[in-house]
């Protein structure tokens, strides 16, 4: 091991947190926007080098006991997530500097949307369940302040709201921790499992097992939005600023669906769960909560509330396909986390350009009131509009691919898999009835609309650029899926199954 491939994966972890604690005190520039920009593109640029640069060595920071450690390991799966962070976080942080620029405090929101960034980096690079648990727990705390930032009734009720619930599922995922810890020949990190099945077998601990991962990945789930544990969701993202509600939906929401893939494939293996109840229980929560989440968004009718929803719905499609525990499950679940954290990263923003301008005293804060909006926002609600159709799965964006993907692995299970299918489906054409007519009231508002008192607006550059590049991005994990299919299927299958 290099000391070059030591600093440049501990760097994209350990930067930006000693970065964002520094806002605290006096800053380094009197500019703080200047700083922060300046300490996130550093910490993106750290976070790629060390996804193409770094063999994938076990790197440990701090040795606990002998088989305790805080360890990191820049795997193939990390790399892909952490790219994923690293392009959309600089991203949504530019576009933060207009939005924030009236909605003190700005420097408290800075400190920790920064730390935010490397204990994101950390969650996808943990090496063992141990160095999962600790940074999965501060990622909790250190967006609590991100939802509360307005200070109000309504931000600090989400905000406890979500504490609970992710503290109730981080007490879940604890319980397996020890029980892991027991049973298993290491805690590192293994393809195919780390469980002592000779010791298991012997004590016939099987099913108490099997109970244990179930509740473990319930646990991890919560942060996904796994129904029973998902009500935070369209509680906090409402009342969180909209570069917070656009990292938490697009990006921290896939912290959970990280720590369930790392205990499914990497703790339990697949072996120990194909065919059993919990793969099948797992299965049967996601889709209701697909359903649950496309329904609640079809009925909804504040904007942020909807697209909250939407990702209740939308992540649990990534937990479905990965509970398939077939190489397309695996190919389209990994589709459907960069489709969708392009493109609810970047239906968030664009909500958040038509809230933050108000455009004729009007109240956009609710879907039923953007009629016109598109005259006066047209690229805005272009990427709107990009982004939307990503979500529903049309053909050639990201979305349509990733959900292919799903049904054909879906299609091994019997019964079971052709009522994925069907729940797909219908989500599908609920996502259309809660997306679309958005759109089409934003650019066609109708005869009795005054054109004459449409005035576009010039959008800022910090805001307009990553409405662009995140609408284009729904679009390209679809026009490019093969390079990322050709990633997934030579470098991530062939470990795993």
């Amino acid at each position: 091991m290099m000391i070059g491939d030591e600093f440049l994966t501990l760097a994209p972890v350990l930067f930006p947190i000693i970065a964002g604690f520094a806002l605290f005190s006096r800053p380094i520039f009197e500019d703080r926007h200047i700083y922060v920009g300046v300490m996130t593109f550093i910490t993106s640029i750290i976070t790629f080098f060390a996804a193409f640069m770094t063999g994938g060595e076990l790197i440990t920071l701090w040795r606990v006991t002998d088989s305790l450690s805080i360890a990191f390991r820049m795997d193939y799966p990390a790399r892909a997530f952490s790219c994923l962070v690293a392009f959309i976080w600089p991203l949504v942080t530019i576009y933060a500097f207009e939005y924030l620029r009236r909605r003190p405090p700005i420097d408290r929101f800075y400190a920790f949307f920064l730390s935010t960034f490397g204990i994101l980096i950390g969650v996808a690079c943990a090496a063992n369940l141990l160095t999962l648990y600790l940074f999965y727990e501060l990622m909790t705390f250190m967006t609590l302040p991100l939802v509360m930032h307005e200070q109000k009734r309504e931000s600090i009720r989400a905000t406890i709201s979500y504490l609970l619930y992710s503290l109730t599922g981080a007490a879940l995922a604890l319980g397996g921790f020890f029980f892991f810890q027991v049973y298993g020949v290491s805690m590192e990190f293994t393809p195919g499992g780390v469980l002592d099945m000779a010791r298991i077998s012997e004590h016939h601990n099987e099913g108490m097992l099997l109970t244990v991962t179930f509740f473990t990945l319930l646990g991890f789930g919560a942060k996904a939005g796994l129904v029973p544990l998902h009500a935070w969701l369209p509680t906090a993202h409402p009342q969180a600023p909209t570069p917070a509600s656009a990292v938490l939906s697009g990006l921290i929401t896939k912290a959970g669906v990280i720590a369930m893939f790392r205990v499914v494939y990497y703790v339990v293996g697949d072996d120990f769960l194909r065919g059993t109840w919990v793969q099948t229980t797992l299965i049967c929560m996601a889709l209701l909560t697909i359903f649950t989440g496309s329904m609640m968004a079809y009925v909804e009718k504040h904007l942020k509330k909807r697209i909250a929803w939407s990702s209740v719905s939308q992540v649990s499609y990534v937990v479905f396909a990965m509970m398939l525990l077939t190489p397309d499950g695996i190919r389209g679940a990994v589709l459907q986390i960069a489709a969708h954290a392009m493109a609810k990263s970047c239906l968030f923003l664009s909500a958040g350009v038509v809230i933050y301008f108000t455009l004729q005293g009007a109240n956009y804060h609710y879907a039923d009131q953007l009629r016109g909006v598109g005259k006066e926002l047209p690229i805005t609600m272009t990427c709107f509009a990009l982004a939307s159709v990503s979500l529903i799965g049309l053909p050639v964006t990201g979305g349509f691919t990733a959900k292919w993907y799903m049904a054909a692995g879906a299609l091994g299970l019997g019964n079971l898999g052709i009522f994925g299918i069907i729940i797909l489906m219908v989500s599908a054409l609920l996502t259309a009835g809660y997306l679309l007519p958005i759109v089409t009231d934003a650019f066609f508002p109708g005869e009795n609309y005054d054109y004459s008192s449409v005035v576009p607006f010039k959008l800022p550059m910090n805001m307009l650029l990553p409405l662009l590049l995140l609408g284009a991005g729904a679009v390209c994990t679809g026009l490019f899926a093969g390079s990322i299919l050709d990633f997934v299927s030579t470098k991530i299958i062939p470990v795993l199954l």
